[in-house]
């Protein structure tokens, strides 16, 4: 599973598995913690997930979470 980022003005937008995601940061860049939100197709929130201390975590943590939501929808 791999999430597809967006380039240029949807830079912190990506898709993974007929889910949309955002990524997004706070802080200084010394100290900067990473987030993201998980939306269905329908362009219903799903969840808002974080800080993670680095994008790989935060990245990890939303296919982690995609391959949850798919297992629960398949049983």
């Amino acid at each position: 599973m791999k999430i597809n980022w967006g380039k240029g003005g949807s830079f912190n937008h990506g898709r993974i598995e007929g889910y949309r995601c955002e990524r997004y940061s706070v802080g200084e860049k010394d100290n900067r913690k990473h987030w993201y939100m998980l939306a269905d197709p329908h362009l219903t929130y799903l969840c808002a997930k974080g800080p993670f201390n680095t994008p790989e975590e935060r990245d990890t943590a939303i296919v982690e979470e995609v391959r949850k939501r798919e297992l629960a929808n398949n049983s």
